[in-house]
């Protein structure tokens, strides 16, 4: 029974993966904010932000089964009060185990304007999208031979319509809205992925394709005292009839130190809703000169973590925002008489 289930668990983790493939998503989801949504790109306080995020999971069934790595990099432009924002998106997604990868590169562009106190963002975003998988030393159900109880990987698979590797353009959009108060700023956003509903099948002949994908996140960063801040936040995605949210809270302590200038602590916990009740995610951090440096720790504590020995995901990020010099409007002096 045991043997069965760590198969039953490899086989969910699979599945889990090829949702990724589709939908690559971070415990830290706010971190790469132009992985959330394409309006957000532009959206910080500086002239450009680089970030980079890395996520291993599923340790237990193999050397890094599954393992995410992503780089963007945005850069914003005045244009008088407006903000025009351009960025790059490049995604990497392995699952050794089943020889599934999948690479990600996007372009993405934003708007940004001011009303009366409120930042309302638009951007697009398009690109290319490569995943392979290694036909070699997998198995299929006609290879099982039910007298040996094993599968013969000499027998034909019969799976003459199966390539080893597939492509397609995607596009996606997103809104956001953000306004700043006395002691506290809230932001909402929603993307949607997929517009074009690209093919995604390995099949040859099959007309399979990636259904619109809604994402929905907000945050509300609060002013507790002098010293400290939280920071609530969420998302939520639903890709076909699959769902996952997010919900938990960041707290920062702001320290007056010409190296590290605020620490953070938080917790999130992740649902599948009526499918699972999936993580418990504690986080901590620190801002370094320029850098914020985040790290987490997925603890399972669905169904699977009695075959999972409880273990999770780790995953790290660290964001680089460089400062910004010039003015965000621009003013022509008039001589006084």
């Amino acid at each position: 029974m045991k043997k069965w289930g760590i198969l039953m668990f490899v086989f969910v983790a699979f599945l889990q993966c090829s949702l990724e493939a589709q939908e690559t998503h971070l415990s830290q989801f706010y971190t790469n904010q132009q992985n959330l949504n394409p309006a957000l790109i532009g959206d910080h306080n500086g002239l450009y932000r680089v970030a980079s995020n890395y996520r291993n999971q599923w340790r237990q069934i193999g050397k890094a089964p599954i393992v995410t790595s992503m780089i963007s990099f945005d850069h914003k432009f005045y244009l008088y009060s407006d903000e025009i924002s351009a960025g790059l998106l490049v995604v990497n997604d392995q699952f050794s185990t089943f020889g599934l990868n999948t690479s990600k590169i996007y372009l993405t562009g934003s708007y940004s304007k001011n009303i009366a106190g409120h930042n309302l963002r638009a951007g697009l975003q398009f690109g290319a999208v490569l995943k392979s998988f290694n036909l070699e030393g997998q198995s299929f159900p006609n290879q099982w031979v039910y007298g040996v109880g094993e599968f013969d990987t000499n027998l034909d698979n019969m799976e003459n319509d199966l390539q080893a590797s597939q492509n397609f353009i995607d596009f996606n959009m997103g809104v956001a809205w953000s306004k700043s108060f006395v002691k506290f700023k809230a932001k909402m956003g929603l993307s949607v992925m997929h517009l074009n509903t690209p093919a995604d099948s390995y099949y040859q002949n099959d007309d399979a394709s990636l259904g619109l994908t809604p994402i929905i996140h907000g945050e509300i960063l609060y002013r507790i005292n002098s010293a400290y801040l939280i920071e609530p936040k969420f998302s939520y995605m639903r890709a076909s009839k699959a769902q996952n949210g997010l919900v938990g809270a960041n707290v920062y302590k702001e320290i007056k130190n010409d190296l590290v200038s605020k620490l953070q602590v938080g917790v999130l916990y992740r649902s599948g809703f009526g499918r699972n009740h999936d993580a418990i995610i504690p986080i901590a951090g620190l801002t370094f000169k320029k850098f914020d440096i985040g790290m987490s720790y997925d603890f399972n504590i669905g169904a699977l973590s009695e075959f999972s020995s409880n273990k999770g995901t780790y995953e790290i990020s660290i964001v680089y925002t460089a400062p910004a010099f010039l003015p965000k409007k621009m003013a022509i002096p008039c001589d006084r008489y």
